[in-house]
């Protein structure tokens, strides 16, 4: 099986983009040890501003560029389709999280945080976007197509 992704002619700094994950993953560990799932809330609107806009007024993605420049991490770009089908895919995520929450189905939220948790480990610490392996996928059942 060949993985795709979603492309488009717009560029992102991939940096920041990790920061992101990785601010992602640490605020998930922290729900996950304090019991206190309320901050999926903001993470629901960070993602959701990240996926269905440019981002400009993502509260994690202004951190994350200010990391990366006091790191003087130089920038490395690429496409931004994938990292705009992961944020829409982790919004789904923290909304699936926060209801479950809301509606005491913890050990669901659990569940759904510690893989949210995995995936943004994966794209801050390895650079392996999740999102294009489910992005191949739903193409092939969408199509018909075995894997």
């Amino acid at each position: 099986m060949e993985i795709s992704c979603p492309i488009s002619a717009e560029r992102v700094n991939e940096n920041v983009v990790r920061l992101i994950a990785f601010i992602v993953a640490c605020i998930a560990i922290g729900c996950v040890i304090f019991s206190n799932y309320w901050v999926m809330f903001f993470l629901t609107v960070d993602f959701a501003l990240r996926a269905f806009s440019s981002g400009k007024f993502s509260p994690m993605k202004f951190v994350a560029i200010n990391l990366a420049n006091a790191f003087s991490l130089k920038p490395k770009m690429t496409d931004l389709a994938p990292k705009k089908f992961a944020a829409t895919m982790g919004f789904v995520f923290c909304l699936l999280i926060t209801a479950t929450f809301i509606l005491n189905f913890l050990t669901v939220a659990l569940t759904l945080t510690a893989i949210m948790i995995i995936f943004a480990l994966l794209e801050s610490l390895l650079g392996v976007c999740v999102g294009c392996y489910v992005y191949t996928f739903v193409n092939l059942i969408s199509k018909g197509n075995k894997y």
